[in-house]
């Protein structure tokens, strides 16, 4: 998608020096996040709207919004954020071309187990890895930019 300059999965979605420095490395005007339980939270929207620089658009959809939206094409280099990559699935299922996917942070919860340093996923995430990979979508780990990106697929098996 022209203008889509980073889909990323990180269940902290915006964050001090990582979100930083994604939005510098990707020269990124606006960043949306696609979280039902976050749309859905006017507190956590007023929290991560103070949480990006002021120079930066932030939209906050939940992913029915985020379709609708992401249909209209993209005006300005966007970072596209969300906890998970269910909700992934869900965006390109609805014809939403993402070719690519940095994962970047999920944390140990009791129902995961570690995956690859901070990423920690359990056997429906992993299922749902495996669904963008056999969508010809290209899964990779790369916490911050300097960071060599890593093939999810290696982990996954």
């Amino acid at each position: 998608m022209k203008n889509l300059v980073l889909t990323r999965i990180d269940d902290r979605l915006i964050h001090g020096q990582v979100m930083t420095a994604w939005i510098k490395n990707r020269g990124a005007e606006q960043v949306v996040i696609v979280d039902d339980d976050t749309a859905n939270d006017e507190y956590m929207i007023e929290v991560l709207e103070m949480a990006v620089p002021e120079e930066i658009a932030i939209g906050i959809f939940t992913k029915e919004d985020g379709v609708r939206f992401f249909e209209q094409g993209l005006d300005a280099p966007t970072i596209l954020l969300v906890k998970g990559p269910k909700v992934l699935n869900y965006l390109v299922d609805n014809g939403i071309n993402i070719d690519e996917i940095d994962v970047g942070g999920m944390g140990a919860r009791k129902d995961r187990t570690v995956l690859y340093k901070n990423i920690s996923t359990n056997g429906e995430e992993k299922e749902q890895f495996n669904e963008l990979l056999d969508k010809k979508v290209n899964v990779y780990i790369q916490v911050m930019p300097q960071d060599n990106p890593v093939s999810i697929s290696e982990y996954l098996r």
